[in-house]
C-alpha cells in the first residue's frame, strides 16, 4: 500500500480489500473472481444506497467461466431504476448461480479450503425421506456462501473505517498508540465499540416476556440495537467518548449469545493486524476530505475515506 503515492481511498483500497482477500482463501474462491463479493456485499448491505445498489465493478473478463456464467444472470435495474431485492433468492441470483457451481467443483475437485471440506462431510445418520445421503446439500451451501461472503465481510469492512475515522479524530490517540502498539488490541475492541459497524437486527420473541418493563407478546418483532448498548452509559462510563485505555470487551458490535458472530475472531485478528502494520509503516496519517457514509439503517458504512499518510 506504501509503495504508490501518499494518498488512498482507505474504505475501498484497504478496508474493502483486506476481508475480501481472506475471505476468498477461506471460501475456496479463485483470487481473480474475488471482486465478484465487493459487488454482491455492495448490494446486499447497501441496497438502501444509490450506488451500491447496482454495484457492478467486477469485470468478467478477468473472471473465471464459473464468474462469466453468474453475471450473466445478474439482475439490472427496473424503469424506476429499483433493484429486485436482494435480500431474496430472486434478487441475487448470480450470487447463487456461482454457489452452486462452486459447491459443484468443490466436491468433484475439493481444496483445502474451508467449502472443500464442509462438501466433503458426510453425516453417519441414513439417508432422509427425501433421498439425501448424509452430505451437504447443494442448497444448504448455497445458503452458507450468502452468510460467508456477505455477513463474513462487512462487519470488518465497515469497522476498518470507522478506526481510522477515530484515529483522524482523536490525534493524541494516534501518537500514543504509535509510542504504545501493545495497546492496539484494546484500541481496536473501542473502536468496534464507539463506531459500531452493524447497528441495529430485528429478532422475533419466542414467547411472553418483559424487557425494561414493556411487555413483549410471543410473536413481536423487536429490533436490537447494538449501537445503543454500545453507548450504554451503566456499562461504559462516557460513552461517547473514545478512549482506547477502557476495556471495551463488553461491546455488543458482534452480538451474544447465540447469534454471536461466527467470524469474530477472524475479524479481530485482521484489524489489529491492519492498525499495527499501518502505524508501523507510516509517520503519520491524516484526512484528506471527507468521509462518505453509506446509506443504511443497518450498517454504518463509509463509502470512501481519503486519507494521505508520511512515511
Amino acid at each position: 500500500m506504501l509503495a504508490g503515492p501518499h494518498e488512498v481511498d482507505a474504505a475501498r483500497d484497504v478496508a474493502a480489500d483486506l476481508p475480501l482477500l481472506t475471505l476468498a482463501d477461506v471460501l475456496g474462491v479463485p483470487p481473480e473472481d474475488r471482486g465478484l463479493l465487493y459487488d454482491w456485499s455492495n448490494r446486499v448491505i447497501g441496497w438502501q444506497d444509490p450506488d451500491y445498489a447496482v454495484s457492478a465493478t467486477f469485470d468478467p473478463a478477468r473472471g473465471t467461466d464459473l464468474a462469466r456464467a453468474a453475471l450473466a444472470l445478474r439482475p439490472g435495474p427496473d424503469a424506476g431504476g429499483r433493484m429486485p431485492d436482494p435480500r431474496t433468492r430472486s434478487g441475487m441470483p448470480d450470487l447463487y448461480a456461482y454457489a452452486a457451481a462452486l459447491g459443484e467443483r468443490k466436491r468433484a475437485d475439493p481444496g483445502d479450503d474451508v467449502m472443500s471440506i464442509l462438501m466433503a462431510q458426510r453425516d453417519d445418520g441414513p439417508a432422509d425421506g427425501r433421498g439425501v445421503d448424509g452430505r451437504v446439500s447443494v442448497e444448504e451451501f448455497e445458503n452458507l456462501f450468502w452468510l460467508f461472503a456477505v455477513a463474513g465481510n462487512e462487519t470488518l469492512r465497515n469497522g476498518i473505517p470507522g478506526g481510522l475515522i477515530a484515529l483522524l479524530e482523536h490525534p493524541d490517540t494516534q501518537r500514543r498508540l504509535r509510542a504504545e502498539p501493545d495497546g492496539i488490541p484494546a484500541a481496536v475492541e473501542e473502536m468496534l465499540r464507539w463506531w459500531t459497524p452493524v447497528m441495529v437486527f430485528r429478532r422475533t420473541a419466542t414467547r411472553d416476556t418483559e424487557i425494561a418493563g414493556q411487555s413483549v407478546a410471543a410473536g413481536d418483532k423487536v429490533v436490537v440495537s447494538f449501537a445503543s448498548a454500545n453507548r450504554d452509559d451503566a456499562v461504559f462510563e462516557q460513552p461517547d467518548c473514545f478512549e482506547v485505555a477502557r476495556d471495551a470487551r463488553a461491546h455488543l458490535s458482534f452480538g451474544h449469545g447465540p447469534h454471536f458472530c461466527l467470524g469474530a475472531h477472524l475479524a479481530r485478528v485482521q484489524m489489529r493486524t491492519l492498525v499495527r502494520e499501518l502505524l508501523a509503516r507510516t509517520a503519520w496519517i491524516e484526512s484528506a476530505g471527507e468521509p462518505v457514509r453509506l446509506r443504511s439503517n443497518f450498517q454504518r458504512g463509509v463509502k470512501r475515506l481519503p486519507i494521505r499518510w508520511t512515511v
